[in-house]
């Protein structure tokens, strides 16, 4: 019997002239909960990896901050 984990629903994907993309997604609490679990996975092993010198945290304004909170909002 196949179990099904989350929905992760494309709702709109902009391309842009510079190569990069707006996508805007929807998921259930699960796909969510999946997503985060994976994202702080990764990141926390990028973190350890001490020959990975492409990773490093860097430090954001204020105003930094607030952008990336005002393009990554759900509505």
């Amino acid at each position: 019997m196949e179990t099904q984990t989350g929905i992760i629903q494309v709702k709109r994907l902009e391309e842009n002239e510079d190569g990069s993309a707006n996508l805007e997604i929807e998921t259930d609490r699960e796909a969510t909960r999946f997503l985060v679990e994976i994202g702080l996975t990764r990141l926390l092993e990028m973190a350890l990896d001490k020959d990975n010198k492409d990773y490093g945290i860097e430090k954001a304004s204020k105003e930094d901050i607030l952008e990336v909170a005002k393009s990554s909002r759900t509505e």
